[in-house]
């Protein structure tokens, strides 16, 4: 066979095979980039799916709540509470934990739904360090608040008291992790027909008085002035 017919045999094979390589190639990069793109829509889909969950837990059920519900008024019924360690029943999402952690040296955040104390942990995430380090998460269960004795300075309950069952042994426990002068803030809803608030089961100023008094709580006021829909009552 002729050398130059040799030649361009091989030559027509090596570039057959080339463009073969080029070709596999090409395919394995296309591939690689519908893997990649696969990912970062799996990704997508789960950070979505995060922070529709996260949007969920922090929406109000009322838009209008910070107008009625007046935290701040709530929480100078405390009085000077930098150096005091706060708990805050019924956290829920962190409502009054998140600005009471601004002043208090610690606030317990506590709460009967892990999902809700799971939401304040990564809330934590977005607050300066030194305020992040006063916020300690506390799941418990409805029949006890999950403190212990003489743990806090004060503790907080808003549109909490109305869900519980023995009322007066619940207040007693509360009422024993209170440490000398400390101060219970309990927040709920007035009876009668109201546009927020449960439809029942509220239970009335003097009722909460009674059971408190039973629980061992003496110095009692009753706020039914300050808040429209809610009475303040503050105990010690």
């Amino acid at each position: 066979m002729d050398k130059k017919l040799i030649l361009l045999l091989l030559f027509i094979i090596y570039g057959m095979a080339s463009f073969s390589c080029k070709v596999k190639k090409k395919d394995s990069k296309r591939q690689n980039v519908l893997t990649d793109s696969l990912s970062v829509m799996l990704l997508e889909d789960t950070v979505a799916e995060s922070y529709n969950y996260v949007f969920e837990l922090d929406s109000e059920p009322d838009p209008n709540r910070g107008a009625w519900q007046n935290p701040e008024l709530v929480i100078r019924k405390f009085g000077d509470i930098s150096g005091k360690v706060i708990a805050d029943i019924g956290s829920g999402t962190g409502y009054f934990t998140i600005p009471i952690s601004r002043m208090a040296k610690k606030v317990i955040a506590i709460d009967i739904e892990q999902r809700y104390l799971h939401y304040i942990e990564d809330r934590k995430l977005e607050l300066p360090i030194q305020q992040a380090d006063r916020i300690e998460t506390r799941l418990t269960v409805e029949t006890e608040p999950n403190l212990h004795s003489d743990e806090v300075d004060a503790v907080l309950m808003v549109n909490v008291f109305y869900y519980l069952s023995d009322r007066e042994k619940y207040m007693q426990i509360v009422r024993n992790a209170l440490r000398e002068n400390g101060v219970l803030v309990l927040v709920d809803f007035k009876t009668g027909d109201m546009p927020v608030g449960p439809a029942k089961d509220k239970v009335n100023a003097e009722d909460v008085v009674a059971i408190l008094r039973a629980a061992g709580f003496d110095r009692i006021e009753v706020d039914e002035e300050s808040l429209q829909y809610q009475y303040i009552i503050t105990a010690n």
